[in-house]
């Protein structure tokens, strides 16, 4: 299967000590009786994006065809005013027919802003509630508190999983593709995120790595802040389940 071959064999297996603030297996499984496992793989083999992704501007993805590379790609964002409320990515294309609790994502990611733009950025966004609660994984050129790091949004507020660290490695600095990873072990809390992991040794660490148990079930989803990009090739094996609510997929609080 093609997550058995791209992601980090036995992501979904909960390994280590469970984390201080982290619910039990047994406790989270009283919750939730059955976690099935779903396998979703989207090559974008269609001249349209599929109607299992949903868009906060529809008119700004397409289809785009390289070679014989197909993918989901961003159009560059108008200026436009920022959604109110907490800064968070401002264009994004919603997963929309599962959520899913611990799961090992696969993506192929190229950012379409030149590499000069400082700040530019891709956006993995999982564990979504939401329109203002979730999680995402900011990939840029350059590193601080908010750039190139693990970020959680809590409604009116954001929170650095990783905290500001200049020296961290910048996630893509060019405008090639890149692998990138997100794996999550809900259990443990564990979130991790590589970037080229087919590139270098299977045993390469994570680029991120953090944990934090504040969101459990939740949608993902591909996105930028204010620049454009392109995603290919996306896969996602996982505990799953049907997404919920309409609000929950297209933030009808915007």
């Amino acid at each position: 299967m093609f997550l058995r071959r791209m992601l980090v064999p036995g992501c979904l297996i909960a390994v280590g000590l469970m984390q201080a603030g982290c619910k039990s297996f047994d406790d989270r499984r009283s919750a939730d009786q059955d976690f099935p496992i779903v396998s979703i793989v989207d090559d974008f083999e269609f001249d349209e994006p599929s109607d299992a992704w949903t868009f906060r501007t529809p008119a700004l993805w397409r289809i785009g065809v390289e070679g014989n590379r197909r993918f989901l790609q961003m159009q560059p964002q108008p200026q436009r005013a920022m959604m109110p409320g907490v800064r968070r990515p401002q264009e994004y294309a919603v997963y929309n027919n599962f959520e899913f609790r611990s799961f090992a994502l696969a993506c192929y990611v190229r950012i379409d802003r030149g590499p000069s733009v400082k700040g530019r950025d891709a956006c993995i966004i999982f564990g979504r509630q939401d329109d203002t609660h979730f999680y995402y994984a900011h990939l840029s050129n350059f590193s601080n508190s908010v750039h190139n790091n693990l970020i959680r949004v809590d409604g009116q507020t954001r929170q650095s999983l990783l905290g500001a660290d200049a020296t961290r490695r910048p996630a893509i600095v060019d405008r090639d593709w890149h692998r990138v990873d997100v794996v999550r072990d809900v259990d443990t809390g564990t979130i991790k995120v590589y970037v080229d992991l087919d590139r270098g040794p299977k045993d390469s660490p994570p680029l991120f790595e953090a944990v934090d148990c504040t969101y459990d079930w939740g949608l993902v989803a591909l996105a930028s802040f204010d620049d454009y990009a392109s995603f290919g090739r996306f896969g996602i094996e996982g505990q799953g389940r049907p997404a919920g609510s309409l609000s929950q997929v297209t933030g009808l609080n915007e």
